[in-house]
């Protein structure tokens, strides 16, 4: 008999890592005896979704005590849990799944009203004012994305039973079919030049300040070495601007975003991110379906599938050194990192499949609707609270 998912996605609008996940496993979902409905703020994703003819809802999603106003609409926040008990109702909902933390705020207490299980899949960390105000350790069930991203919550004492890692998956399949880009000719570059790429939105999280700066370092000893950027956002003149003041504007080349990212990896010779922090790295995972070696931070959940000097090459997560340090040896020892391609291309095919992912998360619905849903000491909120206070006090400030 067919289950009813109700999908409860808080976001931004764009499509970006957990949105991809997310229509990933809606797709999956006919397959598997399992009957996908949205409900989200994001209007992109909203749209895709009912381009599929499937069941979507799209409404704003006011948070109480959140960093945007307005912050104390309790009326609205209100509306916001009898509105998720329409839908449950009209719908017949079996199942919530809340991807991200915001909607645990209300879609936890609609949840017992309604007597319907719900599991929260979390994507990134979470600081403690928001691990409080959304309730994070209510959730019945939690999906953390990496080990990095459960730990936060286990570590204040969210129960170990209740915390499934799941990491993510990627379609291997349809990334693996995008055909070759020539990316050196179509930024008209010579073909024996060296080419690093990397991807991902322009912002200060993302690091790309650090990975043109050791192009500038790079080009002192190998002067023909370039970047290729894929990827667009609010710091793109801020950083075009850098690349000129480090005299490497025609060094770093900006393509903006790209809907064969895959294609265009296979024409260069390595993927190199600058990220400063990652709770999973996706872009990372997809860049080793194009057969390139692999340069990335030690940093959150990367350390998971990337592993130093096996499947790729990891680096200190402080400063530029240690960037222009592992792209040097990637430019001295080409046959090595060849290697790395290989052993990487296999790992991540072999275990990060979308098919891998979905199937332990549908595994994971079906345990879940054979048990009755854990009732959870509302007390159980304000358990960050500690940890908190700690690091304030103690360390001199709270980083979440």
């Amino acid at each position: 008999m067919t289950k009813k998912i109700l999908f409860v996605h808080y976001g931004n609008d764009w499509i970006r890592g957990s949105e991809h996940c997310l229509l990933d496993l809606i797709e999956q979902c006919p397959s598997q005896g399992f009957e996908p409905h949205l409900w989200t703020n994001n209007t992109s994703l909203h749209e895709l979704v009912k381009g599929k003819n499937l069941n979507t809802n799209k409404d704003s999603f006011p948070l109480l005590f959140g960093w945007l106003k307005p912050k104390f609409n309790i009326s609205a926040w209100v509306g916001l849990i009898f509105k998720a008990c329409r839908i449950i109702k009209k719908n017949r909902i079996d199942m919530i799944h809340v991807n991200s933390g915001a909607p645990c705020q209300w879609m936890i207490i609609a949840s017992r009203l309604m007597n319907v299980p719900l599991v929260t899949q979390l994507h990134s960390p979470y600081p403690a004012r928001d691990r409080i105000t959304l309730g994070l350790h209510l959730s019945p069930h939690t999906i953390a994305v990496s080990r990095h991203v459960g730990g936060q919550l286990t570590q204040e004492g969210y129960p170990q039973q209740r915390l499934s890692t799941i990491h993510n998956g990627i379609d291997v399949t349809k990334l693996m079919k995008q055909a070759k880009v020539d990316s050196k000719a179509a930024i008209g570059l010579p073909d024996d030049c060296t080419l690093f790429a990397t991807v991902g939105s322009l912002i200060y999280d993302k690091g790309m300040d650090r990975l043109i700066t050791a192009i500038q370092n790079l080009n002192m000893e190998y002067a023909d070495t370039h970047l290729l950027v894929i990827g667009d956002g609010p710091m793109r003149y801020e950083l075009e601007r850098l690349a000129k003041a480090l005299y490497v504007e025609n060094k770093v080349h900006f393509v903006g975003e790209q809907n064969n990212v895959v294609g265009w990896l296979k024409g260069c010779d390595a993927f190199v991110s600058g990220s400063r922090r990652e709770a999973f790295g996706l872009a990372i995972a997809e860049a080793t379906l194009a057969n390139i070696p692999v340069i990335a931070p030690r940093e959150g959940g990367i350390p998971e599938f990337i592993h130093h000097g096996v499947t790729g090459l990891l680096y200190p997560n402080h400063g530029t050194a240690p960037i222009t340090k592992m792209m040097t040896a990637l430019l001295e020892h080409k046959k090595f990192g060849q290697q790395l391609s290989k052993e990487a291309h296999q790992h991540i095919t072999r275990h990060f499949d979308i098919s891998v992912s979905s199937q332990k998360i549908f595994h994971l619905y079906r345990q879940l609707l054979r048990q009755h849903q854990t009732s959870v000491s509302i007390w159980r909120t304000f358990i960050p609270l500690k940890t908190y206070l700690t690091k304030r006090f103690l360390l001199g400030g709270e980083h979440g």
